[in-house]
Formats: structure tokens, sequence, C-alpha cells
């Protein structure tokens, strides 16, 4: 229980740019520590994306509980977290005595989410057979670099997925 927490604690720190930037890390954590085979978590990313909040978190939640329970998800959503949390508080309280650079910071996350995001998009898709699934993601992908709204990406794709009877 407790390697499984850390893995998440872990990813708590590498968690820049939101849950679908960590996607693939996440992946080629659960999958190789062997909690999960590449099917189990693409369905667990599927649930954790059914319901509401970041992915990640949802993912960590899920993960705990199918293994250790309620105990198991309380921890692994505590130790995601709490990375997060550590780093609020030092900045709290840290503010008055360093300067933060904000723009040279995000500046510096943007691109490292950027490769996160590119890095999980090649990482789920290794898991699918079909190039049409293929082609219909890498779409939606690209979609999003062009600033159209995520409402219309998800519910293009689930029309087309509909008419082509996926």
């Amino acid at each position: 229980m407790l390697k499984l927490a850390f893995i998440f604690l872990k990813i708590g720190f590498l968690s820049f740019g939101g849950g679908w930037a960590i996607v693939g890390i996440l992946k080629n954590e659960l999958v190789t520590g062997g909690f999960l085979s590449p099917e189990e978590f693409s369905q667990a990313v599927s649930i954790a994306q059914m319901t509401p909040g970041p992915v990640a978190i949802n993912l960590a939640t899920y993960t705990g509980y199918k293994f250790f329970g309620l105990i198991g998800a309380v921890l692994n959503t505590i130790a995601f977290l709490g990375a997060p949390i550590l780093v609020i508080t030092a900045a709290f309280f840290l503010r008055r005595y360093v300067k933060l650079q904000r723009v040279k910071l995000m500046k510096a996350l943007e691109g490292a989410t950027t490769t996160l995001l590119i890095v999980t998009l090649f990482s789920l898709l290794s898991s699918v057979q079909d190039p049409v699934l293929i082609l219909l993601s890498i779409a939606a992908f690209v979609c999003s670099f062009f600033k159209v709204h995520p409402l219309f990406i998800i519910f293009g794709c689930g029309v087309i997925g509909a008419i082509l009877g996926f």
C-alpha cells in the first residue's frame, strides 16, 4: 500500500500542467510497477475521465480503492495532493523573503507541460490498434492547439465515433 502511495506522492511533485499532462507518467509507473495491465490502465483512465474532478486525482483514488479499499483510496489521494499542498504552504510562508519570478517559471513550465502532453498522447495511442481511432485521437489533439473549445472536440469525437460504430 505504501509503495503505491509513494508513486502518487512522487507524481504529485511532477504534476505541472494538470492531470492529462502526467497520464503518460502514471501509465509508466502503474503498468511497469505491476499494478495495472495496459488494458486495465486504459479502463481506469476512462473511469477517471467520466467522474467529476481532475483525472490524475481520480486515477489515484481509483487505483487505491481497487487494491486496498477505502483506506487505499484515501491514502493515495492524500499522497497525490501532499506535494502541491506542501509547495503552496511553503510559498505562503516564504513569499515575503523570496520574490517568485512567476513569468520565467510559467514559461519554463509551459514547455515541460507541452512535452508531457505529447508523451501522454503517444503513450495512450500505443494501446490503440484501430488506425481510425488513432487518426481521430490525433485530430482531437491538434484541434486543442488551435483553441477549439473542448466541448466541441468531445462532442465531435462522440458523433464521429457513433457514426463509425465505436
